[in-house]
């Protein structure tokens, strides 16, 4: 992030960074705030039971959808304000503060206000208390997200992993804390809170204050709130689509509990064995249905990898493409849609083709095995559906970037809509079966890839360009040959597992290249970008 006293740091590093060291900077940021993120989904399951586990799952869930909106939101619009004329960066910094003041203490608000009703429409009036110290977390965000999002339109991709990095390290410190302590759900949602105060005055001193703003180059708030709030309703599509099975499960479970004696005491019968010994369970259609939120978040925290491995790309993409469209350079335009939509792709299903091809081993690997018996069979269907959740974050970011939120909104709408309906019909059929989880997954991941195609169509029509046909031929073909591989290959256990993972990795990769989906021309098109940018 910028420097306030060095205005002429700034400007030398905006123009000396290029595409691939800010790839490179956002991507390693990103790759430890994922391992940090999963250090936490690995450890709080080893210190709280799976039922306060799951309450805190659907806790996250819910605050995060605001959450994420704030912060990518906020991130947009101060990014695209400042990528278009850099030099006014701070002053567009001011413009975010002062927007927040009124925006992000509002919603705020209004969330700890709304939290008992929430609570309800889940069956539990237990969430309550979390979810109303949750809308802390809320307000902290958002202040926050406006000093990262100064130092991503200038390109300050180094300092903005840096943040990145304490954050996820400060994070995932108080929160696994807080539940060894043992102060259950509230505890670990208390050390959330104080991550976010923390993080929060560490950027106020690293990144600075605007300053003194003169009142000629003030900028006013409203165009700001604005665009952030034509994005935000993309957003809140977008980030619903993540979380709605989470909600819905947490919600239609403890219906089928409540009222199918049959579908309880088959659940009873199978936390039981698990469960008698450990502290903090409660036998009751609450806790069971956190259970299964429990079960489905370790499923869904795998799964997500691939999309989370991507993010940022979505960081690089939205100030360039922002940038390109400002100019209306249509031809470097559709070489960043191309380029980062196809490798979001080959290298999202890299990673889900890892767990596809073997779901149980790999879910063994950082979970019990309760947790595989209940979450395997839905891993491959959610980890494949997540790749195309990739896509439709890709294309959304493009179309936000050019202006075009209209269009990312309306994809967005549809796509929730669709997964709304079909879990809603779908979890309450499969409670009596046992497979609800995979059920939920099948949906969630059916959904996505139909959400994927509609964004392919609209941004071929916008810009020309998305992931090339071939190439999506090339890739479903490596999935498929490294799955088969993976699914003959007679290793377990943990290590075995490890080697399979890399031989996966090794297969799917071998067959890119003697399709000649990757190769020498891979590295000439970043060249070419990077060549662009400087």
């Amino acid at each position: 992030m910028n420097e306030a006293s060095e205005p002429a740091a700034v400007e030398t590093t905006v123009k000396t960074t290029g595409v691939g060291r800010g790839v490179l900077f956002l991507a390693l940021g990103n790759v430890y705030f994922i391992f940090a993120g999963m250090a936490i989904q690995f450890g709080l399951p080893a210190v709280l039971s799976r039922a306060v586990f799951g309450a805190y799952t659907l806790v996250n869930s819910i605050a995060s959808l605001f959450n994420n909106v704030l912060v990518t939101g906020t991130m947009q619009a101060v990014s695209r304000f400042s990528a278009q004329e850099p030099e006014k960066a701070r002053a567009v910094q001011q413009a975010g503060l002062r927007m927040h003041l009124r925006l992000g203490l509002g919603i705020a608000i209004a969330f700890i206000a709304a939290a008992p009703i929430v609570a309800w429409g889940l069956h539990d009036a237990d969430k309550t208390g979390p979810l109303m110290l949750a809308g802390v977390i809320i307000a902290g965000y958002s202040f926050y997200a406006v000093f990262v999002g100064t130092a991503n339109g200038l390109h300050m991709f180094g300092k903005q992993a840096g943040l990145t990095v304490v954050f996820a390290t400060v994070r995932a410190a108080l929160l696994i804390g807080m539940g060894i302590v043992g102060f259950g759900v509230l505890g670990v949602v208390g050390g959330w809170v104080a991550a976010v105060v923390f993080i929060l005055l560490l950027t106020v001193w690293w990144v600075g204050m605007p300053g003194k703003i003169a009142a000629s180059d003030r900028l006013p708030v409203a165009p700001m709130i604005k665009y952030f709030a034509g994005v935000a309703v993309y957003l809140v599509l977008f980030n619903a689509l993540m979380f709605v099975d989470t909600v819905l499960l947490k919600r239609l479970m403890s219906e089928a509990f409540a009222t199918n004696a049959p579908v309880l005491s088959a659940a009873m019968e199978r936390t039981l064995p698990w469960a008698s010994h450990v502290a903090g369970y409660h036998a009751d259609v609450s806790a069971l249905a956190d259970v299964q939120v429990a079960y489905y978040a370790a499923v869904q925290n795998l799964a997500r990898l691939s999309y989370q491995m991507i993010l940022a790309a979505t960081f690089v993409a939205f100030p360039l493409v922002s940038r390109s469209t400002f100019t209306d350079d249509k031809d470097t335009t559709r070489r960043y849609v191309e380029i980062t939509a196809r490798y979001s792709l080959v290298f999202g299903a890299a990673i889900a083709v890892v767990m596809a091809a073997n779901p149980g081993d790999v879910l063994g690997l950082v979970y019990a095995q309760d947790f595989v018996d209940q979450g395997g069979a839905a891993l491959p269907l959610l980890a494949l559906g997540n790749v195309a959740f990739s896509l439709i974050a890709i294309a959304g970011t493009i179309l936000n970037g050019a202006g075009q939120t209209r269009a990312a909104t309306v994809m967005a709408a549809v796509t929730l809509i669709a997964a709304i309906i079909g879990n809603y019909i779908a979890i309450p059929l499969a409670a009596t079966s046992g497979h609800v989880l995979t059920v939920a997954a099948g949906v969630t991941g059916g959904v996505m890839v139909l959400g994927a195609i509609a964004c392919a169509v609209v941004l071929r029509r916008r810009f020309g360009a998305f992931v090339p046909l071939l190439s999506v031929v090339r890739v479903v073909l490596a999935v498929g040959v490294a799955i088969a591989v993976g699914h003959f290959l007679p290793l377990h256990g943990k290590l075995m597992t490890l080697v399979e993972a890399v031989v996966i990795f090794v297969v799917y990769l071998g067959v890119l290249i003697v399709t000649r989906e990757l190769g020498p021309k891979d590295l000439a098109a970043i060249r070419a970008i990077r060549k662009k940018r400087q």
